[in-house]
């Protein structure tokens, strides 16, 4: 390799071979990033992983070059690629980086925000997540041929997060009439998700589930499989709410299936959480255990703070008795990680912890409990996965 470096490099060719390179290797990001939504995906996956390092290669040349256009079309290109694997951090740095080299308008650069929005909104930085998407609307207000309607969800998801249902369903509902107006049934899929998570969440189960429902069959019918799988894993969790733990499990067990069949890492830990929650309420404790500590780890990959929070309370509901001040600091620790993103937990997730927390509190002293309790909160991302998972597998 070294030796074919320097050849190239002698030959006085070599800026006319890496242009040719990066373009090539854009054409192929192209045509891979249509391919990822079809049934071409699995293959597609496979070689977008194999030539990643060129990929890699590619942007550092147009970056370096000031070929900032070329850049954001490479990096917008692979960013769906870069979430199904789980390259959060790396896609992120590469989207940053392109676009601060070229802050003009164009469909590039809103194709890139949106991809900054939605990687910074699955690690939990709404901050970031809701900038992006704004400066994406603004792109859009002026260009027609740039969609408004992926910034209206992330900016809605945003909302969500930080329980503001009225303001996200508002978004959503937005985001849905722009999608069935220009007869886009990925839109609308998304956006019926979405909403069922909000209305789920403001009470109307019945009308959640419709939405869950015409999303799960618009996903089976574009045979769309990263879709498809949101889809179930939405409605698995609306069905564990309920305490319909073998209907949100089997939905569950189908995206999990989906998933580790097509290498998706960036939406695996989601099923793995639910999974965990369906076998704690089912009396497992072992096996949510296991599925709580695999989802922990994936989420500590990824950066994913939210539900990192959630397994980690998963893992303080199926300890043993005599472990109440790891209870107490795993409860203390998912709090902080909540407050970081800013998210408000429901009613309903607190009241499926809410026996085991009071259970583990009521055999310890209040003293002893609040120090814990304290220990855990003071805890950084890093230091709470690495605690939680202490002895994992044994």
């Amino acid at each position: 390799h070294e030796y074919a470096r320097e050849r190239l490099d002698k030959s006085g060719k070599a800026e006319e071979i890496r242009r040719l390179h990066a373009e090539y290797f854009l054409a192929l990001a192209e045509q891979g990033e249509s391919e990822l939504r079809g049934p071409e995906e699995a293959k597609w996956l496979e070689r977008l992983e194999i030539e990643h390092d060129n990929m890699r290669a590619a942007l550092s040349w147009t970056l370096e070059l000031e070929e900032a256009e070329r850049g954001l079309r490479l990096a917008g290109a692979l960013w769906r690629f870069w979430w199904i694997r789980g390259y959060f951090d790396e896609g992120r740095r590469w989207l940053e980086e392109a676009l601060a080299k070229d802050s003009r308008t164009s469909a590039a650069r809103a194709k890139a925000l949106e991809a900054v929005g939605w990687l910074a909104d699955e690690q939990g930085d709404i901050d970031r997540a809701v900038a992006a998407a704004e400066e994406g609307l603004s792109l859009s207000a002026g260009a027609e041929i740039i969609d408004a309607t992926p910034f209206l969800r992330t900016l809605g998801s945003a909302a969500y997060v930080r329980g503001d249902h009225e303001r996200a369903a508002q978004l959503y509902d937005e985001s849905l009439a722009l999608s069935r107006e220009a007869r886009d049934e990925r839109g609308v899929a998304s956006s019926l998700l979405q909403l069922g998570n909000v209305l789920s969440e403001r009470g109307d189960h019945d009308k959640a589930k419709r939405f869950y429902e015409e999303a799960l069959t618009l996903s089976r019918k574009l045979d769309d499989k990263a879709l498809l799988a949101s889809s179930l894993i939405s409605a698995g969790a609306e069905f564990l709410l309920q305490g319909d733990h073998e209907r949100g499990a089997m939905l569950n067990q189908e995206a999990e299936r989906l998933l580790r069949e097509r290498g998706n890492r960036g939406s695996l830990q989601y099923a793995l959480d639910n999974l965990g929650w369906a076998a704690l309420m089912r009396g497992n404790l072992q096996q949510a255990k296991s599925l709580h500590e695999e989802s922990l780890e994936l989420s500590w990959e990824l950066g994913d703070k939210l539900v990192a929070a959630e397994s980690l309370e998963g893992l303080a509901c199926s300890a043993a008795r005599g472990e109440e001040e790891r209870v107490a600091r795993l409860f203390g620790a998912a709090e902080a990680l909540r407050e970081s993103v800013g998210y408000r937990q429901a009613p309903r997730e607190r009241a499926l912890r809410q026996p085991f927390l009071d259970a583990a509190r009521s055999r310890l002293e209040e003293a002893t409990w609040e120090a814990a309790w304290a220990e855990g909160r003071a805890m950084t991302f890093e230091d709470a996965i690495a605690y939680a998972l202490e002895g994992a597998g044994k």
